[in-house]
């Protein structure tokens, strides 16, 4: 069983049969990528659903055969067997419509030699002769089959209580909903195609959690792996290479893997930026995806992978650091740090980096602190004087965290240019660092100066 105590039931079948699409039905919303083509689920898809009333953790697998590309099929079908073997319950499903496929005889013989408790699912039976010939698949050996036709929601609510029926029956599994933890810090790691984002989540998580290959674009969606470092619960998302957007053609598999990916970025608490040393200094499209994280207001970690294949003197990380911080000069408050993501030099950094980060977001400066440095900025390097009248600082007091942002009252708050708020900005960060988050500044007309004459 589960060492979780929470039931884990995996979602099992060959490619093509709406595996993703019944797990999609039964989560209640549309996370795991679907479309009319197999081999398109790669890696386990993880999800607590507590919706039913018993809760329980649901798998998405890939197929556990039937993809073309045999090398491909190998990495998959051991993820689908991973999931088999961590699972209590297993739904089997096929396809109702093309009928009792020769795969599906050996998805069968696979499930009776695990020992694994089955619910068997013949999907796509929207049609009442769908339906009708779904008998045919008790020639599997199969003892009870469960019709559903998971793209309309036909038969799901039967399926569903099966598994809560199955689930009763088992009274060493938790039968009630984890409280949420409210300290969890929610990670996604952002890169372009092939950098080794899922290299490093495996390596994170100690055991081989994620389809990794030489080939761009083995990850196509973005996949939540949870677990516990150092009495610290963490959310790491591993998400599908960013490419440029005029080289992805709308309504395929690779735009939504994007909309995932930037969806996965506004969730998240930190935002790990994967760079890969071998390929010199950062792209265009890396400092794309640096803005975005920046935009967006994430905390910010810069992680140069790769870095054991660099040949190294003296000037070496400092090159390279002066290279990164030219190219995202928007960004100089992202720390930086530098890993192997292959062999797990320094990978574990990440997390006291990331935490690290958090907590500085949530920092709140005392508004008398605030006001000091913010006055003392303001007379040593006065704003531009605007038509003969010169810009007056009355207040400022911070008004939100992650990131942190800042009210500054001055009477002409329209006439204070980018280079000034930059000039401020730094001012502020050289007394509170804020490491790894942006500090926003609003800029507003005071309506009352004499109210604030003493602060």
């Amino acid at each position: 069983m589960s060492n979780t105590k929470i039931p884990v039931i995996a979602v099992v079948g060959r490619t093509n049969v709406g595996k993703s699409t019944l797990y999609n039905a039964i989560i209640g919303f549309r996370k795991a990528i679907v479309d009319d083509f197999s081999g398109l689920t790669r890696d386990r898809h993880y999800t607590l659903v507590a919706r039913h009333g018993l809760p329980f953790t649901l798998i998405d697998t890939g197929g556990l055969i039937g993809d073309d590309d045999q090398t491909m099929q190998e990495v998959v079908r051991e993820q689908t067997e991973m999931a088999i073997d961590e699972s209590d319950l297993v739904v089997c499903v096929f396809d109702g419509v093309y009928g009792v496929h020769e795969d599906d005889k050996v998805v069968a013989d696979v499930l009776r030699r695990s020992g694994k408790a089955v619910i068997w699912v013949v999907n796509k039976c929207e049609k009442p002769a769908t339906e009708a010939q779904s008998a045919d698949f008790y020639t599997l050996g199969v003892d009870d089959i469960c019709c559903v036709s998971a793209a309309h929601y036909l038969g799901m609510d039967v399926l569903i209580e099966r598994i809560k029926t199955w689930i009763s029956a088992h009274k060493e599994l938790v039968h009630e909903v984890p409280e949420k933890d409210a300290n969890t810090i929610n990670v996604a790691i952002i890169g372009k195609p092939n950098v080794g984002k899922s290299t490093l989540l495996n390596q994170l998580t100690g055991e081989k959690r994620l389809v990794t290959s030489e080939i761009a674009g083995t990850t196509r969606d973005s996949i939540d792996i949870e677990f516990i470092h150092e009495d610290k619960r963490f959310i790491i998302t591993d998400t599908a290479g960013l490419r440029k957007k005029a080289r992805i053609d709308d309504h395929t598999v690779e735009r939504y893997s994007n909309l995932r990916t930037l969806r996965s970025l506004v969730k998240s608490d930190v935002a790990v930026l994967l760079l890969d040393a071998t390929e010199g200094a950062p792209s265009e499209q890396d400092a794309k995806l640096a803005g975005l994280i920046h935009e967006r207001g994430r905390g910010f970690v810069i992680a140069i992978n790769k870095w054991d294949a660099i040949e190294k003197d003296h000037t070496t990380v400092k090159a390279y650091e002066m290279a990164v911080r030219n190219a995202f000069k928007f960004a100089p408050y992202a720390p930086i740090i530098y890993i192997s993501a292959l062999t797990g030099r320094r990978c574990s950094s990440l997390f006291e980096t990331a935490q690290n980060v958090v907590e500085r977001s949530q920092e709140r400066v005392q508004t008398s602190q605030l006001n000091k440095v913010i006055r003392t900025a303001f007379e040593r390097r006065p704003p531009p004087v605007y038509r003969g009248e010169p810009i007056k600082f009355y207040f400022s007091t911070q008004v939100g965290v992650t990131p942190p942002t800042i009210v500054i009252m001055v009477n002409q708050p329209r006439r204070i240019n980018f280079s000034y708020e930059r000039y401020i900005r730094n001012q502020i960060r050289e007394q509170f660092p804020f490491e790894g988050s942006d500090i926003r500044i609003i800029w507003r007309k005071n309506s009352d100066p004499e109210s604030h004459a003493d602060a």
